[in-house]
C-alpha cells in the first residue's frame, strides 16, 4: 500500500513538473520560442528593474515635453489650438491636387483596385479628381470637429482600396492614422463628393469620413470637448472598451473606445440622477461625443463599467506602467494605418504613451526628432548594442527600416520586445510567415534578407525619458571605441561578421590590417602578381596584400611568407600605420613625441620607436598607468580607433613649386 502510494506521488509530481515546462500548452495560447506564459505580465519585466514602479515625468514635466514636441521640427505634432482660424481654400486646393497626384504616381503600377486587377490611371484620376472642393473660396473659415468613432485618416476620400496583393484585403495604403473616439480634428475642405473632409490631427493629415466627425459650433464649444481639466479626464489604457447596449440611448450604445482614448469625466451629478435609464453605480459617468443627423457636435452622457481597463486621469509614467499598457495588446491584429481598428508599429507606440498624456508623433522618423534621449545605433555593433540593451528602460523604442517596437527587457541572454508586426521569417522552416499581430519576441527572429532583428537595429529612443532641465537618466552609455568602429563600418574599412558582431576584443589579422589600409588608399590596384605562395589568388585580402608589399606598408616573413592569418602587436600595427602615412602626398598634422616618457618605452623595438613617436601624438595615447604596451596583441577595437583618429587628423597643406 505505501510503495501504490510512492509511486502515485512520484506520479504526479512528473505530471506537474511536465506541465510547469510547457506553459502555452497549459494556456492553449501559442507563443513564440522563448516566450512563456507569464511573460504577458508587467510585474514579470518590472520585478527585472530596479525602480520600475518609481514615476519617470510628472505631469508637469510631461506637459513641458509635448511643448518641447510642438516646437520641434519635423515632429509633425502640433498645438491645434493656437492654429490660423481661416484658409485659402483655392490654393488648398491646388496643394492638395498635387500632392494627391504625387501619391498616386507612387503607387500607380504595382497596386491593385476594388476588382482585384492592376489599377488603372483613371482609377487613380477619379480619387484625385473628388479631392477638389467645388465651393473653395480664397478665405474659408476653419471648422472644428470632434471624431464620434474610431476612425482613420485616408490617402484619397474615397473608400476604393489601394491593395500590394489582391488577395490580401487586410492590408490597404489608404489608411494613414488611426483617430480615436473625441480626438479633436481642424476640417479643411471637403471632398467633391461631400463624404470626406480634409482634415488635421494632433499628428497627421488625411481625409476622413464626414459620418465620423461631429462639427462643432464654434473653436468654444470646440475645446471644451476634449481641452480638458487633469480631474476631469478619463483615459482608456485598455486594448478595447465598449459602452453597454441601450435601447434607450443607442446614440451612445456599443461605442468602441480604443487604447488612448480620452473622454471627459462627468463629476456633477445629482443625487438619483439616472444615465441612460440606469443609475450610475459601480460605473464611470462620462461624457461621449455625438453627431447630429445634420453633423453637428453635441455630448451625450455614457456610463463605462467599473471593470474596464480606464484610469481617472493620465496614468503615471512608470517603467511598469508602460509595460501593463503595451501587453494589454497581445494578440491583436496588425493594421496598417490603423485600419480595422488596430495599430500598426509606429501608431501602437505612439497610442501607448498617450495613456500617460505623452504626446508622440504619428512616424518613427518623426517620433525621432522628438527632444529626448535617444542613440543613433547604425552601424553599431552588436556587441555595444548588447550593452547598450542592458541598460535600456522598458518602453523604449527600438527602430530599423521598416519596423518599430518597443522593448520589455534582457531575460537568459535574450533581448525581449513588443510589437505589431506583418511578416517574419518563421523560426520553424525559414519561410516568410504572415503574422500580422502584436507579440512579445525575441531580437533573434530573422528579417527576410537573414539579418536578425538585433542585428538590423539603427535607431533607439526613449519617450519617457525626455531632455529637460535638471532631469538625469540611468542612461546607456555609448562605448569608447563607438565612433571609431561606426566609422570603419561604414566607410567598408572593416567589416562586421556575418551576424553582426564587430570581434571586439579579438586580435587583429595581419590580412585584416593591410585589407583596411588598402581601403583607406581608395583599393588601388597592385602593378605586381601575389609573391607570397600562402596568400591564395581569392583570398579576400589578396588584393590589399600585393599592394601592401608592394608599397612597403607591411612586409612579409619572407619572400614568399606574408602569414596572412598571424595576429600583430600594437607597434606592428602602428608603425604599418606609420609607413602609409609616408605615401601621402600631404601628411596629417601631429607634434613626435618622446617615447621614452612612456614607462615601457624600453620594450619598443628599434624599428618601431619612429612610429611610435609619430602616432603619440595624436592617434595613440598612454594608458593611466604611463604606459603604450607595444608589444600586446592589437585588437580590433584599437585599430578601428586608431584609423579613425588618423583620418580625423588635418592634412598640411603643401604649396605647389613656384615655376619660372
Amino acid at each position: 500500500m505505501k510503495k501504490s502510494r510512492k509511486l502515485l506521488a512520484l506520479l504526479l509530481t512528473v505530471i506537474t513538473a511536465v506541465s510547469l515546462v510547457q506553459p502555452a500548452m497549459a494556456t492553449g495560447i501559442t507563443y513564440m520560442p522563448d516566450v512563456t506564459a507569464e511573460m504577458s505580465d508587467a510585474a514579470y519585466w518590472a520585478d527585472l528593474r530596479e525602480n520600475s514602479r518609481e514615476t519617470i515625468l510628472t505631469e508637469a514635466e510631461i506637459k513641458a515635453f509635448n511643448e518641447d514636441t510642438i516646437l520641434a521640427k519635423g515632429t509633425m505634432v502640433m498645438d491645434l489650438r493656437t492654429a490660423a482660424e481661416t484658409f485659402d481654400g483655392k490654393a488648398r486646393n491646388e496643394a492638395i491636387r498635387t500632392s494627391s497626384t504625387a501619391d498616386a504616381e507612387y503607387y500607380f503600377g504595382w497596386t491593385y483596385g476594388d476588382n482585384g486587377k492592376k489599377a488603372k490611371w483613371s482609377y487613380y484620376e477619379n480619387m484625385i479628381n473628388n479631392c477638389i472642393d467645388r465651393k473653395a473660396k480664397s478665405v474659408m473659415p476653419v471648422r472644428y470637429g470632434i471624431a464620434v468613432e474610431r476612425t482613420v485618416l485616408q490617402v484619397f476620400p474615397s473608400s476604393n482600396p489601394i491593395w500590394d496583393d489582391p488577395a490580401d484585403h487586410d492590408f490597404n495604403y489608404q489608411y494613414l492614422s488611426a483617430v480615436h473616439v473625441n480626438d479633436p480634428l481642424l476640417i479643411y475642405t471637403t471632398s467633391r463628393d461631400g463624404k470626406y473632409y480634409l482634415a488635421r490631427s494632433r499628428d497627421c493629415s488625411g481625409w476622413i469620413p464626414a459620418e465620423d466627425i461631429a462639427l462643432c459650433a464654434d473653436k468654444e464649444e470646440w475645446l471644451s470637448a476634449w481641452d480638458l481639466p487633469s480631474d476631469k479626464v478619463l483615459v482608456v489604457y485598455g486594448n478595447k472598451e465598449y459602452t453597454d447596449e441601450s435601447f434607450t440611448a443607442p446614440e451612445t450604445a456599443r461605442r468602441m473606445l480604443s487604447q488612448g482614448s480620452i473622454l471627459e469625466l462627468v463629476t456633477d451629478l445629482e443625487p438619483d440622477q439616472l444615465v441612460n435609464n440606469r443609475s450610475p453605480y459601480h460605473n464611470y459617468v462620462v461624457y461621449l461625443p455625438v453627431r447630429r443627423e445634420d453633423g453637428s457636435y453635441e455630448k451625450k452622457m455614457a456610463l463605462i463599467p467599473e471593470n474596464a481597463k480606464v484610469s481617472m486621469g493620465f496614468l503615471p509614467l512608470t517603467e511598469e506602467n508602460i509595460a501593463m499598457v503595451m501587453l494589454n495588446n497581445l494578440g491583436d491584429a496588425y493594421g496598417w494605418g490603423g485600419m480595422m481598428d488596430v495599430e500598426d508599429c509606429s501608431g501602437l507606440i505612439r497610442t501607448v504613451y498617450a495613456c500617460f498624456g505623452l504626446q508622440i508623433g504619428r512616424n518613427g522618423n518623426w517620433q525621432w526628432n522628438m527632444n529626448m534621449e535617444k542613440i543613433d545605433m547604425a552601424n553599431m555593433s552588436v556587441e555595444e548594442k548588447r550593452l547598450i540593451l542592458d541598460e535600456m528602460p522598458i518602453g523604449a523604442a527600438l527602430c530599423f527600416p521598416g519596423h518599430e517596437m518597443m522593448y520589455l527587457g534582457k531575460v537568459d541572454g535574450k533581448y525581449y520586445v513588443v510589437s505589431t508586426v506583418s511578416s517574419i521569417m518563421s523560426p520553424d522552416t525559414g519561410n516568410r510567415l504572415r503574422t500580422r499581430d502584436v507579440m512579445i519576441n525575441t531580437l533573434d527572429v530573422k528579417r527576410a534578407n537573414g539579418q536578425s532583428w538585433l542585428q538590423a537595429l539603427n535607431m533607439a529612443f526613449m519617450p519617457c525619458y525626455a531632455k529637460l532641465e535638471g532631469k538625469e537618466y540611468a542612461f546607456p552609455a555609448l562605448q569608447w571605441y563607438h565612433d571609431a568602429v561606426a566609422w570603419c563600418l561604414s566607410k567598408g574599412v572593416m567589416s562586421a561578421n556575418s551576424d553582426g558582431t564587430f570581434g571586439i576584443g579579438e586580435p587583429v589579422s595581419r590580412a585584416t590590417l593591410a585589407k583596411a589600409l588598402w581601403v583607406m588608399a581608395g583599393k588601388p590596384d597592385s602593378e605586381e602578381t601575389m609573391i607570397f605562395t600562402d596568400v591564395a589568388q581569392d583570398h579576400t585580402a589578396a588584393a590589399a596584400i600585393a599592394w601592401a608589399a608592394e608599397q612597403g606598408v607591411m612586409t612579409g616573413y619572407s619572400e614568399t611568407v606574408f602569414a596572412p592569418g598571424d595576429v600583430l602587436t600594437r607597434e606592428q600595427m602602428v608603425t604599418a600605420l606609420w609607413r602609409y602615412e609616408q605615401l601621402q602626398q600631404s601628411p596629417v598634422e601631429t607634434d613626435m613625441t618622446d617615447v621614452s616618457v612612456f614607462r615601457d618605452a624600453r620594450q619598443v623595438s628599434a624599428y618601431a620607436r619612429e612610429a611610435f613617436g609619430w602616432a603619440c601624438g595624436s592617434i595613440v595615447g598612454g594608458t593611466e598607468t604611463g604606459k603604450i604596451y607595444p608589444r600586446e596583441l592589437a585588437v580590433r577595437e584599437q585599430l578601428a580607433t586608431i584609423l579613425y583618429r588618423y583620418s580625423q587628423l588635418p592634412r598640411v597643406e603643401i604649396p605647389a613649386e613656384k615655376t619660372a
